[in-house]
């Protein structure tokens, strides 16, 4: 098996990892809840990373980390300092692993996790820059619309305005929600410096992406009905649906359309 192969398949592993540990969180209460959240960022970035440098190599896959990781733990950092862009907030301290400047380190992977693989969703769609940058924002701030209600929810941060938000989601203000789309907006312009090569669909390439969007998108409507108990949650639902599926709908035509074109020269 080649370099790229095995580390594609490495990726798609450390998928599986991520996702059980997501299916165990309901199931926990206290500290071991926070241990099982870092276990699912550390995995789906490290899948991530590895899905990176399959297609990227090593020197670009390390630049894809300071543009995700790197942007958005500066981001977060300035953001706790001065409530610039986001509002005001602050992190629970020693719940989710070390601190630099009042914000855990694993959150600065969690923006590598989401920003990667909702760029190569974008990128799936459509190779034109200034289509695809805004494309992957909006679908940057339609995962944050599942997040931040779920994280409040835990605990892991808190809002100083908790009523200032959307119908339904008052607790998130929406100067958050304007804040992720203009990191975001940063952060996909750098990638679509680092990143400007077509996607080229195979299972093996595709599995990691996919999952982890599809996981999201979906999964995360499902937990928030059922499988969470916070009756604030609920509230979140539509957002994220709609919110993902800005690019989770193209993105399944173009997966059929995809799909239709193998068969056809299979034949």
């Amino acid at each position: 098996m080649s370099a790229p192969d095995t580390r594609f398949a490495l990726s798609a592993a450390l998928l599986v990892v991520s996702i059980a540990a997501q299916i165990t969180y309901p199931l926990v209460e206290g500290t071991t809840r926070d241990r099982v959240t870092v276990i699912v960022v550390l995995a789906s970035a490290t899948a991530m990373v590895l899905h990176s440098a399959a297609r990227l190599g090593i020197p670009r896959t390390v630049a894809m980390v300071a543009a995700t990781a790197g942007v958005g733990w500066t981001a977060e950092i300035i953001g706790t300092a001065t409530s610039f862009p986001f509002g005001s907030y602050e992190y629970a301290a020693d719940r989710i692993g070390p601190s630099v400047a009042d914000v855990p380190i694993v959150i600065g992977l969690a923006w590598t996790a989401g920003g990667y693989c909702i760029w190569w969703i974008s990128s799936f769609i459509t190779t034109t820059p200034w289509f695809r940058i805004p494309l992957a924002t909006a679908g940057m701030v339609g995962w944050d619309l599942y997040l931040d209600p779920q994280m409040v929810s835990a605990g892991l941060w808190t809002w100083e305005a908790r009523d200032a938000g959307l119908p339904g989601i008052e607790q998130i203000p929406i100067t958050n929600f304007l804040g992720w789309a203009a990191v975001a907006a940063v952060m996909f312009t750098l990638l679509s410096l680092i990143d400007r090569e077509a996607i080229v669909f195979t299972w093996r390439s595709a599995i990691t992406p996919i999952g982890w969007f599809t996981w999201t998108w979906l999964g995360s409507a499902l937990a928030f009905l059922v499988f969470l108990d916070d009756p604030v949650l609920p509230g979140a639902v539509p957002y994220g649906l709609v919110g993902m599926g800005i690019i989770g709908v193209p993105a399944a035509v173009c997966l059929v359309g995809v799909l239709g074109k193998q068969r056809a020269t299979s034949r």
